[in-house]
């Protein structure tokens, strides 16, 4: 509970402190417009395929989109550690912005509808470009390691509204024109976004070493040992399993949505996207709730009470008078499938060894784009086969069958794992972590380590190299530099070296333990992991740290 009382409150101070950041302002409010045209960009073009080509083509242009999407997007993660990150992500949005103008127009002017689905084709591929190049530009650009922590916690703000804003904005345009109209609006809003970054500067490029470690061999060296290490562990092929279930249901609405709306619903263009939108203010409010899972020690519960609510809730839009509280039942599957991601990915972490879980992380982002293609040819054959209700209900039990299936290994799992209590009550006195969701949080927990000092004992040394941050539990330490002293830590949860985590340079200050003295430890290396979400890509990370930051006492 802890968690939840004071989440809006640290949102708000999170948000704010963004604000206050000139350029993280910038490259935040371009990626909310960013993820406003993903969704609402996706909508239009299912819906110009049900006018164009029928319902039964609407599955099948969605793989059409997304199978290309997938197979470049290894090779899209690693641009932004080969070049300038900067120049990636405006390349990214520019790349989005004309090709949804040149789709969009297309529709306009009754080009053939494969010409329209191919022009679509490189929109798809640019959001391979933007999220990798978004995650690695932060570090570059925040100052501190608390800017950094709430410039991640805002991207995950901005992708729950834009989630909820795109589809919206889509609905408002549908009422009025067409999807030719909305691609061409969501083009400028692109556009837009590309201008927000364009004047943000030259940024270091990568090193050499983390040019090399990202490279395209490389990358598909790390998913063959994902694979390899998969094939190993029982465990983390059960929890990839289970979350690639979850964005199998996303692939299966994007479809089904549309669908509905158009024929079962009957209310038109404006109710598919309206029921995108539900999805996601379900998303933004199960994000809140997940709070709640910070140190929950029974999540395989969660995971099958979600998969339940969200089955239950699609299960009744096939009800005869569904349509008039449709978008409720879509909102309350929303939080089930949010809370879901977030309770899986929690697990995950615990459950996971270090060592491999940075492989398991890769394998699961590589099988996002398939599952959503799957979910979307899976829409469109068993719709033909059972029709659009009973397909509903078809679609409305795979995952509580599923993890009912799944649930004595789930359980089992849950059982066995440990839950870093003891360090998740330490890292929630650090207000640098205030805003991170419970899979950051446990994250760090993990990769944490206890270290005891003695009194008198120099824990860090001015002019020494540093990469740890440490974190007092108990005892107390007096900092000083050049022989003056700065000030005295004692409270639970005071925090010192927070500038290693961001690059590697000579210790500023010394700071000795005046009494016994138990601290939390935390490497630069499993900050990124838990800060940016992607272990994958935290060694690159801490490779090419900012060299702008300014200078602490600690």
């Amino acid at each position: 509970m802890h968690w939840t009382t004071g989440h809006f409150a640290r949102t708000l101070r999170v948000v704010w402190q963004v604000i206050r950041h000139p350029v993280l302002r910038r490259v935040e409010l371009a990626f909310l417009a960013f993820n406003a045209v993903e969704s609402g960009a996706w909508i239009a073009i299912l819906l110009y395929a049900y006018q164009a080509t029928g319902p039964a083509s609407v599955g099948l242009v969605a793989v059409a989109q997304l199978l290309p999407a997938g197979m470049f997007a290894p090779v899209a993660a690693t641009l932004g550690d080969r070049y300038r990150r900067v120049w990636v992500l405006f390349a990214g949005y520019l790349l989005l912005g004309l090709a949804l103008t040149l789709t969009g127009v297309a529709m306009l002017r009754g080009g053939p509808p494969l010409l329209v689905y191919a022009l679509a084709i490189p929109a798809s591929v640019a959001l391979t470009l933007i999220r990798p190049s978004q995650g690695a530009l932060l570090p570059l650009l925040a100052r501190t390691p608390a800017e950094l922590t709430a410039a991640n916690a805002v991207s995950g703000i901005v992708e729950a509204g834009g989630l909820l804003a795109g589809p919206l904005l889509a609905a408002g345009i549908l009422a009025v024109s067409s999807p030719g109209i909305v691609l061409t609006v969501l083009a400028a809003l692109a556009v837009f976004a590309a201008l927000l970054v364009l004047g943000l500067g030259e940024t270091a490029p990568a090193t050499r070493d983390a040019a090399q470690y990202d490279a395209p061999g490389r990358s598909l060296q790390l998913v063959s040992e994902g694979f390899r290490a998969l094939s190993r562990d029982r465990d983390a092929r059960l929890l990839v399993a289970v979350l690639s279930l979850r964005t199998l249901m996303i692939g299966i609405t994007d479809v089904l949505f549309v669908l509905l709306a158009l024929d079962l619903f009957m209310t038109g263009e404006e109710g598919a996207a309206i029921l995108a939108a539900a999805l996601g203010a379900g998303g933004v409010i199960g994000g809140t709730m997940a709070f709640l899972l910070v140190g929950h020690r029974r999540i395989a519960a969660v995971l099958l009470a979600c998969a339940a609510t969200s089955g239950a809730a699609f299960a009744t839009l096939a009800a005869p008078s569904a349509s008039l509280v449709a978008p409720i039942l879509v909102v309350i599957a929303g939080v089930g499938l949010s809370v879901m991601d977030i309770a899986g990915r929690t697990i995950l972490q615990r459950a996971i060894d270090n060592g491999v879980l940075a492989r398991v992380f890769g394998i699961l982002e590589g099988l996002v784009m398939w599952s959503l293609a799957a979910g979307s040819l899976l829409a469109t054959a068993i719709v033909a086969l059972v029709g659009l209700r009973g397909s509903v209900v078809v679609f409305a039990a795979i995952l509580p069958v599923l993890m009912a299936m799944a649930w004595p290994s789930l359980r089992q799992l849950d059982r066995r794992v440990a839950v870093p209590a003891r360090e998740l009550k330490l890292l929630s006195r650090v207000e640098l972590f205030d805003a991170l969701e419970p899979p950051a949080l446990e994250g760090l927990a993990q990769r944490a380590s206890w270290e005891a000092a003695p009194a008198g004992a120099v824990i860090i040394r001015e002019g020494d190299p540093g990469d740890l941050f440490y974190i007092l539990e108990s005892g107390s330490v007096a900092a000083s530099k050049a022989g003056r002293f700065l000030r005295r830590l004692s409270r639970p949860g005071d925090s010192f070296g927070e500038i290693a985590l961001l690059r590697d340079v000579p210790r500023t200050a010394s700071i000795v333990a005046e009494e016994p003295t138990v601290m939390l430890v935390l490497d630069r290396l499993g900050f990124f992991a838990a800060i940016t979400g992607n272990p994958a890509a935290a060694a690159a990370l801490s490779r090419v740290a900012d060299a702008r930051i300014e200078d602490r006492d600690l």
